[in-house]
């Protein structure tokens, strides 16, 4: 009894450390800010119901004309099969110091996204240009991107 008693316990520890903290806990207002050049508000998740996405904007309604950071979950499997994508809608750029793994999804015309691994855990972080602003470049996006998901990685 006592040993069926501690597999359980054993169980429920290694089920707890498996949960991913809500994606709004993995950056903060001033990490938005700065990444964004403006006064961002709190993080909200992109679909109420879900802890896997969340988007920071200097706009309560995260409106198009406004600049955006996003963070979402994606699946390990999903990281590999983005990693591994030959040519179409973007190319693949690695990326070394953030996380175990990372790598950017360069598009022709929009913002890239940056993909991170930290364990068994991958996440999507992109910084979308509002219209209100002048765009960032390339480079900029990437290396704010990097920052943040440095930050979100390291919150894991």
């Amino acid at each position: 009894m006592h040993r069926l008693h501690a597999l359980t316990v054993v169980a429920l520890v290694l089920l707890v450390r498996n949960v991913e903290p809500d994606a709004c806990s993995l950056l903060t207002q001033a990490d938005a800010g700065k990444a964004l050049e403006v006064e961002s508000l709190a993080g909200r998740r992109i679909v109420a119901s879900s802890p896997k996405s969340c988007i920071w904007s200097d706009d309560a309604k995260a409106a198009f004309s406004n600049r955006r950071v996003t963070v979402q979950y994606i699946a390990i499997a999903g990281f590999q099969i983005g990693k591994s994508s030959p040519g179409g809608r973007f190319t693949v750029e690695t990326m070394s110091g953030v996380g175990d793994d990372a790598y950017y999804e360069i598009f022709k015309s929009e913002s890239p996204i940056l993909i991170a691994r930290k364990g068994n855990t991958a996440i999507a972080v992109r910084i979308l240009n509002g219209l209100k602003f002048k765009a960032f470049t390339l480079e900029q996006e990437k290396a704010k991107e990097a920052e943040l998901a440095k930050a979100a990685l390291g919150r894991l």
